[in-house]
């Protein structure tokens, strides 16, 4: 039973060349697959900065809102006056810091909500992209095999005898 040798040999370069595309796609897969994984740690990364900036910026205004309230509580002892417009303007003062801290917070919930979703689809993304991908280099693996099988002179596998 001998095999002739060119056909051999084609036969196993074929499968070489099956095997590495099928590897190449493997490989593939796995590095989308990582792609999604950092790309979603990115963005919760941006998440926790953006709530850190919120905060920072929160505590800044309030900063500055008791440093104003204190000069104007400072201007207006200096002028002997402590009547009810006095008080009606720390109150106004206040109720307007505090509608700006409440559009920070949305501001950084809004932000914060859009990382997470971003994040999510990213990972998945990934995953779903190696799946396809791994699929796909299996497919071609398969076929490719079959169409070097189908290639052969049936006396390949019976030998010449």
């Amino acid at each position: 039973m001998a095999i002739d040798p060119i056909t051999g040999i084609t036969t196993l370069i074929s499968l070489f060349g099956v095997k590495k595309q099928y590897d190449f796609q493997k490989a593939e897969a796995k590095r989308r697959a990582e792609i999604g994984v950092f790309e979603a740690r990115q963005h919760v990364n941006d998440l926790f900065l953006t709530k850190a900036q919120a905060i920072d910026e929160s505590n800044r205004r309030i900063r500055d809102m008791q440093i104003a309230e204190s000069q104007n509580i400072a201007f207006f002892s200096a002028l002997g006056r402590e009547d009810r417009s006095v008080g009606a303007l720390l109150k106004e003062n206040r109720r307007i810091a505090s509608e700006d801290l409440e559009g920070i917070e949305r501001s950084a919930e809004l932000q914060a909500a859009k990382l997470a979703t971003a994040s999510s689809v990213a990972y998945k993304y990934g995953q779903g992209a190696a799946a396809g991908l791994k699929a796909e280099a299996t497919a071609n693996l398969i076929t490719g095999i079959t169409n070097i099988a189908k290639n052969l002179d049936p006396s390949f596998f019976r030998g010449t005898g």
